[in-house]
């Protein structure tokens, strides 16, 4: 079994190698996300979804299992994201150049620095960017200051700004503090599979939330449904998950977003929208409610 890491900012993990088409070939060679979404087409994005491309991301530095490897793919398990299916991670395909050749460890002590941030530009010793990561991104660190915090990385030492890791929003619990980051989020891009700020999934962006807290939570809305502790519709509060199903609310889990109190659901809702924050009783999605759960308390 070998571990790798991601080297890019944010990886596509794909359904298939296949799943890639003529126009993804730029980004699967440089990695650059931005570059790859402003090109993509509302149809492009909608084929996405249809054809289940994406099944979700990794960030840089993750680590991934290397399962095996057929041309210039990599079959790998994210391991940061947890997975019903498949106990070493989150499974899917990634090409190769998107990944480290090993995955040397430090000899010494080492803690890990979080980025809370939407994005946060990595810099050398000379303050020139290397990347701009983000938010959830987990670096080691080897020593800090007040302004600035020296990482190790897969591309070598770098340095990050101490504001980075400090959270900008307040609340008094961490349901509180959940739902303030979300909403920082409102008018992002629906992306099929996303968990970062360029573009969000449903279950893509309670993830993405949780995990710049660092509150553990599984990847998929199904599974987000089946953990957690549960909550009663009359105990519901600020940053529990609300869920939605087929069969009016009995059958498969389809969609899951944020509880913004007073009511209301802060969610991203399909392809071609973007994230909001609704009317719970009024949206399309509350004769199929499934039921709450909590996973920050």
């Amino acid at each position: 079994m070998e571990i790798r890491r991601i080297k890019v900012p944010t990886a596509l993990v794909w359904s298939a190698p296949t799943a890639a088409t003529k126009t993804d070939q730029t980004y699967l060679q440089n990695g650059d996300l931005t570059a790859w979404l402003t090109a993509l087409t509302p149809e492009a994005r909608q084929r996405l979804t249809d054809m289940n491309g994406i099944v979700t991301e990794a960030l840089f530095n993750d680590r991934v299992i290397l399962d095996h490897q057929e041309g210039e793919w990599a079959h790998v398990f994210v391991t940061r994201q947890a997975n019903r299916m498949e106990r070493r991670g989150y499974p899917g395909w990634i090409p190769m150049a998107q990944l480290t050749t090993s995955d040397a460890e430090l000899e010494y002590p080492t803690t890990t620095v979080r980025l809370v941030q939407p994005t946060t530009k990595l810099v050398d010793a000379d303050q020139e960017v290397i990347l701009e990561l983000p938010m959830g991104t987990i670096l080691t660190t080897t020593s800090q200051d007040s302004e600035w915090i020296q990482v190790v990385t897969p591309l070598g030492n770098g340095q990050i700004p101490a504001q980075a890791a400090r959270l900008s929003v307040n609340g008094v619990d961490d349901g509180d503090r959940i739902l303030a980051l979300g909403r920082q989020f409102v008018d992002t891009p629906y992306l099929w599979g996303g968990i970062t700020p360029a573009g969000f999934d449903c279950s893509g962006f309670v993830y993405a939330l949780h995990r710049a807290l660092g509150i553990p939570v599984p990847r998929d809305a199904q599974d987000q449904f089946a953990n957690g502790y549960p909550v009663a519709p009359e105990e519901l509060t600020a940053g529990d998950l609300v869920f939605f199903a087929t069969d009016h609310g009995t059958g498969d889990i389809h969609h899951v977003g944020l509880y913004a109190g007073a009511g209301q659901i802060l969610h991203a809702p399909k392809p071609g929208g973007k994230v909001e924050e609704i009317s719970m009783a009024k949206s399309a999605f509350a004769p199929e409610y499934a039921g709450a759960r909590r996973f920050w308390q």
